[in-house]
């Protein structure tokens, strides 16, 4: 089988190791039956009609008609074994596509083939929207050459997904019974935080504060480029007040890459089991960390999920929204000192005595302010 990718829960989740995670993050989904058997609608007629000749024979002794009806039980029998036989040989692999997003279409693919080869089968899989099992792929047959099989599917629900093993089902020989049985080993799916739409007034928001956090004590990643004198229309938290003091007059100041500098992104999930506010504070912070990460914005995340903070590229941080869970910590525990900090709060935040004083959103505002999807609002 080919593995999924490996994900280091307690790493992407921020956790030390033996550290235990927050909640249980793996969401199984009802697998198919191993092996069943049962009679199709000509296998129901031929049945009734054996039955109904036997009975005849009763009362007016016929030879044909006790022929026949042996042999249309003989021919449920031996269906009944050969169906079961001809799909022992299946074997199925799964190929895993890149982590999706809640709510987003994707492509599961799987690898099916069969040793000695198998008769005209289907292939059945879950889906996870209506949680129950549809055709997915109408194979004329099997043989040793693998057949990729593709459909498309959206996952309503982030975290760990356990996509169980698919099943395939033939009605060969003769049409009579329909046998399906499990084939392959089940796989884990990490599905990402679904992502909604900053409205123009939040972003214009945001940018204005970020834009004025360009003189806080953060160091940051960036460099300093070059002064120039200072022109009508600039931030004046851009102007470099030690250099103008030494040449008596306002400079600005301009930076390789003014993007650069570190955030820290705090969420608030003490949501006390309402797993509706939870979703949707988590989708804010993921539509947040997309769109941040789009200005050049070095981040770290930060919550009852993310103890020591956890940072890195875009991969790791929605992934460690993904297996967020609820906490019972106050926010404000969360917030790092003397770092710039953008906080999704459940309430508003008490006064808090932080230098720089950071951002605070709250879910309420987000709201307002973030087209979310349509099953989170």
């Amino acid at each position: 089988m080919n593995a999924p990718a490996e994900v280091d829960l307690g790493e992407a989740a921020g956790l030390e190791a033996g550290e235990p995670a927050p909640v249980a993050v793996l969401r199984p989904m009802r697998a198919a039956p191993t092996r069943r058997s049962h009679l199709t609608t000509l296998g129901w007629a031929s049945l009734f009609y054996a039955a109904f000749l036997a009975s005849t024979t009763i009362w007016q002794p016929d030879p044909l008609g006790v022929a026949l009806a042996l042999a249309l039980l003989s021919a449920l029998i031996v269906a009944s074994v050969r169906a079961q036989g001809a799909l022992n040989p299946v074997r199925s692999t799964w190929t895993l596509p890149a982590p999706p997003h809640a709510g987003e279409e994707c492509v599961l693919i799987a690898s099916l083939s069969a040793t000695g080869g198998a008769p005209p089968l289907q292939v059945v899989a879950l889906m996870p929207l209506t949680r129950r099992l549809d055709t997915v792929a109408r194979l004329p047959g099997l043989d040793e050459i693998r057949t990729r099989v593709s459909w498309t599917t959206r996952f309503p629900r982030r975290g760990l997904i356990m996509l169980p093993p698919l099943a395939v089902t033939t009605q060969q020989p003769f049409g009579l019974v329909l046998a399906s049985r499990s084939v392959g080993e089940s796989a884990d799916l990490l599905v990402l935080p679904a992502l909604g739409r900053l409205r123009r007034e939040l972003r214009a928001r945001i940018d204005q504060w970020l834009e004025a956090q360009s003189t806080t004590t953060d160091p940051g990643d960036d460099e300093l480029a070059r002064l120039r004198p200072y022109r009508p229309g600039d931030h004046p938290h851009r102007i470099h007040w030690k250099a103008s003091a030494r040449h008596r007059e306002l400079l600005v100041a301009e930076r390789h890459a003014p993007g650069t500098r570190r955030l820290a992104l705090v969420i608030d999930t003490q949501t006390e089991g309402d797993g509706r506010r939870l979703e949707r504070i988590i989708c804010v912070a993921a539509t947040l960390v997309d769109y941040l990460l789009g200005l050049g914005w070095s981040l770290t995340l930060h919550g009852a999920f993310a103890n020591h903070g956890v940072g890195g590229e875009r991969a790791r941080l929605l992934e460690a929204l993904a297996l967020a869970g609820s906490g019972q910590e106050p926010v404000a525990t969360f917030i790092p000192p003397q770092r710039t900090t953008l906080v999704l709060s459940l309430a508003p935040l008490p006064p808090l005595d932080l230098r720089p004083a950071p951002m605070a959103l709250t879910l309420a505002e987000c709201d307002r302010l973030v087209r979310l999807p349509k099953r989170l609002r």
